[in-house]
């Protein structure tokens, strides 16, 4: 299809994955965003009155990017362990591919201040679904017997989440992939513990 046959708000959001992905969201200008995705201004802000509620739909559709990337990565492995370690392989290619720029999320959470926004409350659905991801997975590890659990699930979750995020900004922070090798080994540890 070619970007003229898509539907304007499709361009829009098209555009602003990857601008406020490259550029930033504070740096990113609504005129650059109608400019770069073919509309007019007044369709511009029929579909999204404001660059706020742009942003929200740009997260929305990362999201769901984003969480068809990782589990088309993990959910192919072999085993229960395999999958749940699986995260952190896919981070380390995710990461390498885009040079480093890191999570949309993180990014757009750092140019927000205000906690309670319809912006930050898109990050924060964003990460309670990476965090239920995670808790799916190491339910299918405790679940296959290989690696028995000694310690409440909920809060191996809550560290196998940290060390997800931790290993994402170290590595953006870096330009390297050794905080994820090192994040996926203390996941090891802690899931075989």
């Amino acid at each position: 299809m070619s970007e003229i046959e898509k539907n304007p708000r499709q361009r829009i959001i098209e555009t602003a994955l990857r601008l406020f992905y490259q550029q930033g969201f504070r740096a990113t200008g609504i005129n650059q965003i109608i400019a770069e995705s073919n509309v007019a201004k007044a369709t511009f802000y029929n579909h999204f009155p404001s660059k706020e509620q742009l942003c929200v739909a740009y997260l929305q559709a990362r999201h769901t990017i984003w969480m068809d990337w990782l589990k088309k990565s993990v959910d192919s492995r072999p085993t229960p362990l395999a999958r749940l370690l699986g995260i952190f392989d896919f981070i380390r290619d995710w990461m390498s591919n885009c040079d480093f720029r890191g999570c949309a999320f993180l990014n757009i959470a750092s140019e927000i201040p205000c906690l309670d926004s319809d912006i930050r409350n898109e990050v924060v659905r964003h990460k309670d679904s990476l965090k239920g991801y995670i808790s799916r997975l190491l339910a299918e590890v405790e679940d296959s017997g290989t690696t028995p659990l000694d310690t409440d699930r909920q809060q191996i979750v809550d560290m196998l989440y940290v060390l997800v995020e931790g290993a994402i900004v170290a590595s953006q922070n870096y330009g390297q992939i050794w905080p994820i090798d090192a994040a996926r080994q203390a996941a090891d540890r802690l899931v075989k513990h």
